[in-house]
């Protein structure tokens, strides 16, 4: 019984600890990079988004996936400003906002 307990116990830490790593890998490649392109998601209706980035001295270049936008800026600048204002800062996949920029 001991040795089945201790089984599931290790089990158990393996599978968190795997899953701890496949969120973060997630994380990283979702990570808006230092300057380039980037996908700002609106987490509420309304949040200005575009007045946000031109403040952020951001060029807009496209629209994104669910009411998003694709800019180039500089992370530093974008960032933390928009997610205090709700919006968050993205990579900008090909795939996921268009191939064509």
């Amino acid at each position: 019984d001991h040795v089945k307990r201790s089984s599931f116990t290790i089990n158990a830490l393996l599978a968190a600890q795997l899953a701890i790593g496949a969120f973060s890998l997630g994380l990283l490649a979702f990570a808006p990079p230092v300057t380039g392109e980037m996908l700002l998601l609106p987490l509420r209706s309304g949040a200005p988004v575009a007045r946000l980035a031109r403040d952020g001295d951001a060029m807009l270049l496209a629209r994104g996936p669910a009411d998003g936008l694709i800019v180039r800026g500089e992370r530093g600048a974008l960032f933390w400003p928009l997610l205090h204002a709700g919006v968050l800062t993205l990579a900008a996949p090909r795939a996921w906002c268009g191939g064509a920029r």
